[in-house]
């Protein structure tokens, strides 16, 4: 069972990400207006916004102008369940596999934006550095590096140094 609620963590989690990929490299803002047709910009009612299911049950198409939605949504959405199941494999319930997770979820973002557009937006990569010096502190102090995953604070900021 607790599989099973990793994957629809990762597929809930996908669908934010879709918002994340159509909005961030316009500008807009991820939390409004609330998700939207991106052909005739009418509103997803709640009951349209499953992720995976309403994609099958719709096949493809816009509720309102039946225009088609990219099969990119689907595919965002079952990848991060995906990926979120086999993190959940690996590394069970977690502070390991949050981090993880949230550092795959952000490889997403960043792989969809660069496809799209060819820039990885410093709006996720720079808090992204910050973010990641201090959960290599957190984790390295709180579990140690027993998990193999966990690099030390002093790795993870020679790896900032080199990169400014």
């Amino acid at each position: 069972m607790l599989h099973f609620a990793a994957f629809i963590f990762g597929a809930l989690a996908g669908s934010f990400l879709n918002v994340c990929i159509a909005r961030i490299p316009k500008g807009e803002s991820i939390v409004q207006p609330p998700s939207h047709c991106p052909n005739c910009k009418s509103p997803i009612s709640f009951y349209d916004n499953v992720p995976l299911l309403s994609f099958l049950i719709l096949r493809g198409r816009c509720r309102s102008c039946s225009e088609r939605i990219s099969w990119r949504y689907f595919f965002v959405e079952l990848m991060t369940g995906l990926l979120a199941l086999s993190l959940f494999e690996r590394f069970g319930l977690g502070f390991v596999f949050f981090v993880s997770f949230g550092f795959v979820a952000a490889l997403v973002v960043f792989s969809f934006i660069d496809l799209d557009v060819r820039i990885v937006p410093d709006v996720i990569s720079l808090p992204g550095i910050v973010l990641g010096l201090l959960l290599s502190i957190v984790g390295y102090f709180a579990i140690g590096n027993a998990s193999g995953i966990v690099p030390s604070p002093m790795s993870s900021a020679i790896v900032w140094w080199k990169r400014t």
